[in-house]
């Protein structure tokens, strides 16, 4: 039996994946622009994105992994790191709390009945 808390449940892992995302791929774009890697990890980090979201009942972490040359940029005038980030979780913050509406919650149920009845 599908609930309503699974449904929650998935909206919320879908928001944080696409903050995830999103935030990944406008540092891409950034550091693209301001290009100084000499060993091409952070190319390589920013491309392949590595992050987990592990959930507990009501809450949920989002654990994201930066290269240290990455974060020492952010330090500088670029803004690679923070900026992206943050307009990432304002961005979703508004999703999660306006974005799960009726229309959503049927869209996530049929999903959830197809997967578990092939």
């Amino acid at each position: 039996m599908i609930t309503d808390n699974m449904i929650k449940n998935q909206f919320i892992l879908e928001q944080l994946t696409d903050a995830a995302e999103s935030a990944f791929k406008f540092q891409l774009n950034s550091f693209l622009a301001n290009r100084k890697s000499r060993s091409g990890r952070t190319l390589h980090a920013l491309n392949n994105p590595n992050y987990t979201i592990t959930g507990s009942g009501d809450t949920f972490l989002l654990t994201a992994s930066v290269t240290l040359q990455h974060r020492f940029q952010d330090l500088g005038f670029r803004g690679l790191y923070v900026r992206p980030l943050y307009g990432a979780l304002r961005y979703s913050h508004a999703h999660l709390k306006y974005g799960l509406r009726d229309e959503i919650k049927e869209r996530i149920h049929e999903q959830l009945q197809s997967a578990l009845n092939p």
